[in-house]
């Protein structure tokens, strides 16, 4: 039975393939590769090279295209799903594991998309993407109904949205956490990528579900104005009775198990969302998102602290909520990843230096940059020398616990749940916990 494709590489005799435009103009090559492997037909924007006409369909808009034939070929699954989704730029991955736990709770059987894990009930499988590709999405979603599940939470990215990836989706609620500087090499400017993130809201995506916005920030604050034809919840601090305890936030009398000033704010969102859907909320009680403000070490005094914080937002709301813990010194090791914005890479050293003690800088995934060139352009932001350059991120780790007093706090950032690193084009194991326990 012939398939959909839309990546050349995955074609076999028969598939019907979907040239979708690229920024290199290289889908006429993707194209030829899939005639070569067998397809039996190439929907493309581009006409026909010659010999291939009886093979080709010229379409305007191949995206809306492939949306049509998955819906019809594929059945729409996403029709026989309650969907849920959660954009921003910090806390996706948090908001989408509340959202999970909380319909789990309520006796639903769930299917979670997100940038660390997904799952389909119980069954957990290997995350690539924050969200795949659109085909990919149908094939999950087929695969989510087929083990009789009735929900399904993802975190929706904002190249998924410019790129189509969610198209005809119907959403039955929506979440916006905040927006800060990331992803610019890919959207150009802020202003491109909040219009990216809004997308999510647009009637073709959430129809007559209800947005939930975190308006305490400057773009929530905008999207909720933008958003006064649609049923919407604007969720504020002002709203909720917030205390901090030693097993972690207490919000409107609701006990969650996790920590941090940035945390408040996603939890609220959830909060809200749950009222809203009728949902209880006691499984926030025990709720662990791995690679968020993850507690590894926690020893004579001594605490190591993994979290994913990779942009300058997200650094500094991780860093203020170490610091609420800490009662010496706060040390940090961190980088920026390579063959990415690099327009953060300063602002994230200057915050580094601003609110840590004692900085290690190190290596991220470097990618194809030069390791110590990244290090160069974070440095572009520190003023003063109160920080030491370590590229290899197990020596960088090593060193940091080693310097490590009763009293201090050790945030170690970038990678938080990632097991590996990406040097050159090669992918290599490799987990900041595993390194911290090695070290402790």
């Amino acid at each position: 039975m012939s398939r959909l494709k839309d990546n050349s590489k995955n074609v076999v005799a028969g598939d019907i393939f979907f040239a979708i435009p690229c920024a290199d103009g290289s889908e006429r090559a993707h194209a030829l590769e899939a005639l070569e492997k067998g397809a039996s037909s190439v929907v493309s924007a581009l006409p026909a090279p010659k010999g291939f006409e009886d093979k080709w369909a010229q379409v305007n808009d191949v995206v809306f295209t492939r949306y049509l034939f998955a819906k019809e070929k594929m059945d729409n699954p996403f029709s026989k799903l309650n969907c849920y989704a959660v954009t921003g730029s910090n806390g996706k991955t948090s908001c989408a594991f509340m959202m999970n736990a909380v319909l789990r709770a309520a006796g639903k059987k769930t299917a979670l998309l997100s940038t660390i894990q997904n799952f389909i009930g119980d069954e957990k499988e290997d995350a690539h993407l924050t969200t795949p590709g659109f085909l990919e999405l149908y094939e999950f979603a087929e695969k989510a109904v087929e083990a009789g599940c009735t929900e399904l939470v993802m975190e929706v990215s904002s190249h998924a949205l410019v790129q189509g990836r969610v198209m005809g989706i119907p959403y039955k609620s929506a979440l916006f956490t905040n927006l800060s500087h990331d992803h610019l090499d890919y959207h150009g400017t802020m202003e491109n990528y909040y219009q990216a993130k809004k997308l999510l809201f647009a009637s073709e995506l959430l129809g007559t579900g209800i947005g939930f916005i975190n308006i305490d920030n400057s773009y929530g604050n905008r999207l909720y104005g933008e958003m006064f034809f649609r049923d919407r919840v604007g969720v504020s601090k002002k709203q909720f009775k917030v205390e901090n305890t030693e097993t972690g936030l207490r919000i409107d009398n609701i006990n969650v198990s996790l920590f941090g000033e940035h945390n408040v704010e996603n939890v609220m969102l959830i909060i809200e969302w749950a009222r809203e859907m009728g949902l209880p909320t006691d499984a926030l009680e025990k709720i662990s998102v791995p690679g968020r403000f993850e507690v590894v070490c926690n020893k004579d005094g001594k605490l190591a602290i993994v979290d994913y914080a990779h942009t300058p937002d997200a650094l500094e709301r991780t860093l203020i909520a170490a610091r609420k813990i800490c009662k010496g010194n706060l040390l940090l090791v961190f980088g920026c990843g390579g063959d990415r914005d690099k327009t953060k890479r300063p602002e994230m050293g200057g915050i580094a230096e601003k609110m840590a003690d004692k900085v290690w800088l190190t290596s991220d995934n470097p990618r194809t940059e030069k390791p110590e060139q990244i290090l160069n352009d974070v440095e572009a932001g520190m003023l003063e020398n109160k920080h030491k350059r370590q590229v290899d991120r197990k020596n960088a780790i090593k060193e940091a616990a080693a310097a490590l007093q009763s009293g201090d706090v050790l945030v170690v950032a970038g990678k938080g749940h990632e097991n590996y690193q990406i040097i050159g084009k090669e992918k290599k194991h490799f987990s900041d916990q595993e390194e911290l326990m090695e070290a402790f």
